[in-house]
């Protein structure tokens, strides 16, 4: 129970804490860690280079290779079929967030290039509304309902194979991290703690980076569960009455 508190709580909890102490600090170089200026490059690919945006990289790249090993080391078609689905949506994620190395390039280039975005989420697809507005809609309805609501009433399921698929109940614990600290962070910056001498932090009106960073540690998690679930598709035969046995958290996160 302690290391899945530290796992599923402490951690998430600490990035949050630690992000909010360096962005609503009042101090330009703490508030800079978090979303940087850097004269040289677009404005827009700035707070690429602060520590919420790399850690969302980091944790996004974690996850890719994860579902990469749980790939090659299945052996079952269904579940290879699995992993790779899985991979390639990651994948989408981390270069969609990296914006396909375009701001990598406008940061080392001695030339600016004159395409300042290339990612589909920056992109007005549909409305007025950028389209990751959409995809976060959606995320946000994945987690509660997947992540909070599922854990709550599926893990009583009858098919073993629906049971494997289903969060570990302590998501529940990191999901209210999740959305306790983005309602916090929406309010500090509310009562104008993000402002210093009069300018605004670069991540003002984007203060839902602080949540996205906490989803991808849940995505995360939720990677190595079902990597270490013993198998997801193919269940052994058991005599008549004999219940498949469910993995359980300490097999799981050890």
């Amino acid at each position: 129970m302690k290391k899945n508190l530290i796992i599923f709580v402490l951690i998430p909890l600490g990035i949050n804490i630690l992000f909010f102490s360096l962005y609503f600090s009042g101090i330009p170089f703490l508030q800079q860690l978090i979303a940087p200026k850097i004269s040289h490059i677009p404005e827009p690919s700035w707070r690429e280079f602060g520590l919420v945006e790399l850690s969302q990289d980091f944790i996004l790249l974690l996850t890719v290779l994860i579902l990469i090993c749980a790939f090659f080391y299945r052996k079952n078609l269904k579940e290879r079929l699995f992993f790779l689905i899985g991979t390639l949506f990651i994948l989408f994620l981390l270069f969609e967030e990296i914006d396909y190395g375009l701001h990598f390039y406008h940061y080392f280039s001695e030339t600016r290039s004159e395409i300042v975005r290339l990612n589909w989420h920056n992109q007005h697809t549909f409305t007025d509304r950028e389209n990751g507005r959409y995809l976060g809609q959606l995320g946000d309805l994945l987690l509660v309902v997947w992540f909070l609501v599922m854990p709550l009433v599926a893990r009583k399921a009858k098919l073993a194979r629906i049971r494997r698929f289903i969060p570990s109940p302590w998501f529940i614990a990191t999901v209210v991290v999740a959305l306790a600290c983005s309602q916090l962070g929406h309010w500090l910056e509310d009562i104008g703690l993000a402002t210093i001498d009069g300018a605004h932090g670069l991540l003002r009106g984007n203060i839902s980076e602080f949540r996205e960073t906490t989803i991808y540690y849940i995505g995360l998690l939720y990677s190595w569960q079902l990597f270490k679930t013993p198998t997801l598709f193919k269940l052994p035969l058991l005599p008549e009455g004999v219940e498949i046995p469910q993995p359980t958290d300490k097999m799981i996160y050890h």
